[in-house]
């Protein structure tokens, strides 16, 4: 009887043992899925040019696999935004909380402001932000990157603005500013010529 008592124990450990570590398991695949998400995200954002029409949009992110929830109606004013997230390892204490979001501002129909930013719970964050009237800039902040992005540039300055380390989402300790941004420095240079 005592025996059978220790065996039913022994099986519950290993039960709660393997229960958490699927949950472990499947947060770090969530962070992955959405480090995957993201990076599409990026592909298709880089090259999505300001004045894409509300349909091409949401039909360029869908056919990227990206899941986007496009409001009812999008006739006048309306906007898309996205977020790729490591909430469960977050929610789990297994990592700080990183986010890449981004934002799609359409009027009447057309793109008329995109911005990108990745960042996490410490005031470190990285963005790059697009519009009719932007002028390709670099400015950085204690805590920021803040990158412009004129709506015409089709540069080598555009794949390195959007060059985030999406190695931070998903990480298990927090990036420093730097990282959330590998290119900066280059960045910086080509715009002071």
């Amino acid at each position: 009887m005592l025996m059978s008592r220790q065996n039913c124990w022994s099986r519950a450990a290993l039960y709660v043992v393997l229960a958490a570590l699927l949950v472990v398991g499947l947060a770090f695949a969530h962070a992955l899925r959405a480090r995957l998400e993201a990076r599409r995200y990026l592909d298709v954002i880089t090259q999505m040019p300001i004045g894409t029409t509300y349909d091409l949009a949401v039909r360029q992110l869908g056919e990227a696999n990206i899941p986007v929830n496009p409001p009812i109606d999008c006739h006048h004013d309306c906007f898309l935004n996205l977020e790729f997230t490591n909430k469960w390892q977050y929610k789990l204490r297994l990592a700080p909380p990183v986010a890449l979001v981004g934002t799609l501002d359409f009027k009447d129909e057309k793109l008329v402001y995109k911005t990108t930013i990745l960042g996490g719970s410490n005031p470190y964050s990285a963005g790059v932000r697009e519009s009719t009237t932007t002028l390709s800039a670099v400015r950085v902040h204690q805590y920021k990157i803040a990158i412009d992005l004129s709506p015409s540039d089709f540069t080598e300055y555009r794949r390195l603005a959007y060059s985030f380390n999406l190695k931070c989402l998903g990480s298990m300790r927090q990036c420093n500013i730097d990282e959330f941004l590998p290119t900066v420095n280059e960045l910086e240079r080509i715009t002071s010529k």
